[in-house]
């Protein structure tokens, strides 16, 4: 875990299948820390509870689909391990080399029984290796100097902390960030994340938060995401849906702040030079602000392809009317505390407020979208731009 910014987007292959259902998040808008924390509790409590095992559809049958291999569809990928197993040798049914439930919120730390609801949730339960589950035990996560596990040696504990392989720790962090808003004090237990694991309370949370920023959600914890919400439990994880929605509940941040965290050191987010919102610390022309609408990096600089803003002259609709001006630009769709304007000029130096004749709205990725925005061209010269403000 460095200090470097390696959290730049949502990878560009995902697919737009995967998003919520269009106002699925809506109580939760324009809040933040506990308030927000509270809305997500409401949204996705109540979910439909598998049985643990020996049912019509358990939690055995749901990790065979939901950590299947997709290059072998007979076989799951192992959690710390991401080495691909035969279904037939989860524990139980076979001996021998077998894997079994892995609970990334150890049962011992608040969710008591797998005859619990937290014990059973899906959203934290993932195929692993059974050695390497007994392994784990109930160690909290951290990134720690560690002994390799001798079948999962990209992860291990140093004695009291467990530190899972790369490709894990983004999709570890975010099950647990479900965990702590899925139980709250009107459930059966009250979970919590801190610094120090305890009774309910699993840690480390800057380990966790570093880890969320460092690995983003891929396309198949996406994937695994919603077929949880249509086949299984019929809830979601919003810190998979939403990224920001990491560092707006548990650092009490504004979606702006959440994105900069995400994107700048800790010792950068305390220059103003480098992490204000006028700031361009990149060079490319670019302030912070219109980085953040954008969704781009604020570090590296962008002059084309999918991260440039264009204006183009459109003929006449239908072959009539009047031809007009598009101007086109990538929108991070949870950019929820920016006031965004479209403005026109003659000449570059007056400009003048217009209202978009038409909207359009394009998927990119996980986060983003392309709008584009058109107004009556008539003959005169015009410039157009997107101006982006603090409410």
């Amino acid at each position: 875990m460095g200090s470097s910014v390696t959290f730049l987007a949502v990878p560009a292959t995902v697919s737009a299948a995967y998003d919520p259902p269009a106002g699925y998040y809506s109580t939760a808008a324009g809040l933040s820390g506990a308030a927000l924390k509270t809305a997500l509790h409401n949204r996705i409590k109540g979910h439909t509870v598998l049985p643990y095992t020996s049912g019509s559809t358990d939690v055995w049958d749901a990790l065979t689909v939901l950590d299947a291999d997709p290059k072998n569809l007979a076989n799951v990928l192992l959690l710390y391990s991401g080495e691909s197993r035969s279904n037939a040798l989860r524990e139980g049914s076979a001996s021998g080399n077998t894997w079994n439930r892995e609970h990334v919120w150890a049962l011992s730390r608040g969710p008591g029984t797998t005859s619990t609801v937290p014990g059973t949730d899906v959203f934290h339960l993932f195929a692993c290796d059974t050695t390497v589950n007994a392994n784990r035990g109930n160690q909290p996560y951290d990134e720690v100097s560690f002994l390799p596990d001798p079948e999962a040696s990209s992860s291990g504990s140093n004695g009291s902390s467990w530190n899972p392989r790369d490709a894990d720790k983004g999709v570890i962090a975010r099950a647990l960030f479900y965990m702590a808003v899925r139980y709250e004090s009107d459930d059966s237990v009250n979970l919590e994340l801190a610094e120090t694991a305890g009774t309910t309370t699993l840690g480390k949370l800057s380990s966790l938060l570093a880890w969320h920023r460092e690995f983003p959600p891929t396309e198949a914890e996406r994937k695994r995401n919603h077929t949880i919400y249509t086949t299984y439990q019929f809830n979601r994880n919003p810190f998979i849906d939403n990224p920001l929605f990491v560092d707006q509940v548990f650092s009490n941040d504004t979606p702006g702040g959440a994105w900069k965290r995400a994107r700048f050191t800790a010792a950068q987010l305390t220059s103003t030079a480098v992490s204000g919102d006028a700031a361009d610390p990149d060079g490319d022309g670019c302030p912070n602000r219109l980085e953040y609408l954008f969704n781009t990096n604020p570090l590296l600089a962008e002059t084309s392809g999918e991260a440039a803003t264009t204006v183009a002259w459109l003929p006449p609709a239908g072959g009539g009317g009047t031809a007009r001006l598009a101007l086109s630009h990538r929108r991070q769709r949870y950019a929820t505390d920016l006031v965004v304007t479209y403005e026109a000029s003659a000449d570059c130096a007056t400009w003048a407020v217009f209202s978009p004749a038409t909207t359009a709205t394009v998927y990119v990725d996980g986060l983003t979208d392309r709008v584009t925005v058109e107004t009556p061209f008539t003959g005169e010269r015009r410039f157009l731009r997107v101006r982006v403000e603090r409410p």
